[in-house]
């Protein structure tokens, strides 16, 4: 890239336009020809278009390399503040528009902003964006030479979780076989590991991890749903219908996409054992119409 485009790409990037850069020191027509590469720019007016660029001179004049580490510069303290305030969207954007090639803590950014936003999209029933945005961060994970160990255990809690809800949510990139330095032990990974021990109608194990969750999370969804999975297990169908009907009907909890999908998909078990097949059918259909919605692409 010369000094012109480069110059060029700055001012639509600050939206300004030629007669804003060009001010009352050169000429729009100057300006136009020092773009196109018809002109050469003296050494003061390249301070003095640089100055009003807001870059230094040595950002115009510089190498591909040497550009790279400018425009990482320039964009380093926007960078840190976004990423510490948790601003994950503004913080991956600012990487991609100031780091066009990241390097190996750019990518490491990116790995996590990929992983922030992929969590926010999952919790918001966007579940094939989320799969997009979590293969995005693993993809970044693997071009750092920096540890992503934690990522990629959060990462695979999550495809865990969402292969309960389809075999269709699924990753390209996740290497399941990796051994990680780190292991997940978040209260999400906490509350799938008691429903696997239900899955194997291992309740001993289940009642253990469930009054380990009740002590760590504030999350009361967690706790309701594994208690009356234990119900369902013990094969307490109708006070398991019971509690999972108060719970989708508590005002005080009310319930997102995800956990809504969860409770319906008991109901409908609790209601096919209790032969109360009018709503089995409801609560199926329901079902069914949700998961259309978490699969739908955005």
């Amino acid at each position: 890239m010369n000094i012109g485009e480069r110059i060029r790409e700055l001012r639509i990037s600050k939206l300004m336009t030629q007669a804003d850069l060009a001010g009352d020191r050169i000429t729009r027509n100057m300006l136009s020809c020092i773009e196109n590469g018809s002109a050469n720019p003296s050494l003061s007016t390249i301070v003095y278009i640089a100055g009003r660029l807001g870059v230094p001179a040595g950002f115009l004049l510089a190498e591909q390399g040497d550009e790279m580490a400018y425009r990482k510069m320039s964009n380093l303290s926007n960078i840190k503040k976004a990423y510490t305030t948790g601003d994950v969207q503004s913080c991956r954007s600012l990487c991609l528009s100031g780091c066009p090639e990241p390097d190996d803590e750019i990518s490491l950014l990116l790995a996590n902003c990929d992983a922030g936003i992929a969590v926010e999209e999952f919790w918001s029933g966007k579940l094939r964006s989320s799969c997009r945005f979590f293969d995005e961060a693993l993809s970044y994970a693997e071009k750092t030479i920096y540890s992503t160990d934690a990522i990629e255990a959060e990462i695979r809690i999550y495809f865990r979780y969402m292969e309960r809800i389809s075999h269709t949510l699924y990753s390209d990139l996740l290497d399941e076989e990796k051994v990680l330095s780190v292991k997940s032990n978040t209260i999400l990974s906490q509350y799938l590991d008691a429903l696997y021990a239900l899955d194997n109608s291992d309740t001993s194990l289940a009642e253990q991890l469930i009054e380990q969750l009740a002590n760590l999370s504030e999350n009361s969804f967690f706790k309701a749903h594994l208690q009356n999975k234990l119900l369902i297990t013990d094969g307490n169908y109708k006070q398991a219908q019971k509690a999972l009907q108060q719970l989708l009907q508590d005002s005080n909890m009310p319930l997102n996409k995800i956990e809504l999908y969860t409770v319906l998909e008991d109901l409908e078990i609790c209601c096919r054992e209790n032969e109360d097949y009018k709503n089995a059918y409801r609560f199926a259909s329901e079902k069914v119409e949700l998961l259309e919605q978490l699969l739908q692409e955005y």
